[in-house]
């Protein structure tokens, strides 16, 4: 069964990612702290932590510029804006994909995601996601993944914080969040792996320069218990322009009676920016030494427009081949 997966154009989580597998989210968006219709909790209505949680962007998968949600939190001002759709194609089942821009949630930083939706001939489903931030001048950048499932592996060492925990921040969100565990990374693929119900599910993150890796766990702040205790993955770089690219890979099976795993490994073994300009992006993923390669229009999206980036030419606002094939 193919994942579904789409850009979100609400007020607040602008951009956002999400995805079900198999019937189930795998990942999530936190959506509203409410107890709809169950009246021992504060008479069944939504919660005060609708307001100083779920309505700030850090809540949701989506890129957050400076610690401060997007519009400052105003929700008057959010809700006269929504992202653009660049383009799109679901035509093709071994290549879907939707591209959507946003230039109005922070001042000066232009945003772009684009998600693509490949089922490999092998077998293989894979979701490459490329998200680009543009600015004039030096900002921090947080891509958080709300995840649904057990931390399994990770490629890279981390920090836990098992004695005592702090919350990650202190306002606009990050003062919910309990911040379970760090890693400080550079120019390295970060991979992270966790099981949901039978399936693993890995992100393969390309790490260019220094970044901090955070794994957090909302709760923090929550003397009630109004908040759901769901955890998070989150990539924190600084720069002005900043590409994320991040491949989601879903593979392999436990099975719970004969207690075993097949393929409970990542099968990408390397991701590389190619060329990446205001024109467009080129990417490079190795999987079990096949290349995948992602071509990008960033500004001409029409179907006929043909782009020549570092050598590299395609026609149409994007491309994807596997092995020398066009998928």
């Amino acid at each position: 069964k193919y994942p579904s997966h789409g850009l979100s154009h609400g007020h607040f989580d602008k951009l956002t990612f999400g995805m079900y597998d198999k019937g189930n989210e795998i990942f999530t968006d936190y959506g509203s702290v409410r107890f709809i219709g169950i009246e021992q909790k504060y008479g069944g209505r939504y919660l005060p932590e609708n307001k100083t949680y779920a309505s700030q962007t850090i809540a949701h998968s989506t890129l957050v510029v400076d610690e401060t949600s997007d519009f400052d939190g105003n929700e008057d001002v959010a809700e006269k804006y929504h992202a653009e759709k660049l383009f799109s194609s679901v035509n093709n089942p071994a290549a879907q994909v939707v591209a959507a821009a946003d230039t109005n949630s922070y001042p000066g930083v232009g945003m772009q995601r684009t998600l693509y939706l490949v089922q490999l001939p092998n077998g293989r489903k894979l979701v490459v996601d490329l998200f680009h931030a543009r600015a004039g001048s030096e900002h921090q950048y947080d891509l958080p993944f709300q995840y649904d499932g057990q931390v399994i592996h990770t490629s890279f060492k981390y920090h836990p914080n098992t004695g005592q925990q702090t919350p990650l921040g202190k306002k606009n969100g990050y003062q919910f969040l309990w911040k379970e565990a760090q890693a400080d990374v550079a120019d390295t693929l970060a991979q992270f792996t966790f099981l949901n119900h039978r399936t693993y599910y890995s992100i393969s993150s390309l790490i260019r320069g220094n970044a901090s890796i955070y794994f957090t766990r909302s709760g923090a702040n929550d003397p009630n218990f109004n908040l759901r205790r769901e955890p998070a993955y989150i990539i924190r770089q600084r720069g002005a322009n900043q590409l994320f690219v991040n491949v989601v890979e879903i593979h392999g099976n436990f099975d719970p009676v004969g207690e075993f795993s097949t393929n409970a490994t990542p099968s990408v073994e390397q991701v590389k920016v190619l060329a990446d300009t205001d024109e467009g992006t080129v990417v490079q993923i190795m999987i079990n030494g096949k290349e995948l390669l992602v071509f990008q229009a960033n500004k001409d999206f029409k179907t006929s427009g043909t782009h020549t980036i570092a050598g590299y030419s395609w026609t149409g606002p994007c491309l994807l081949t596997f092995d020398g094939k066009k998928l």
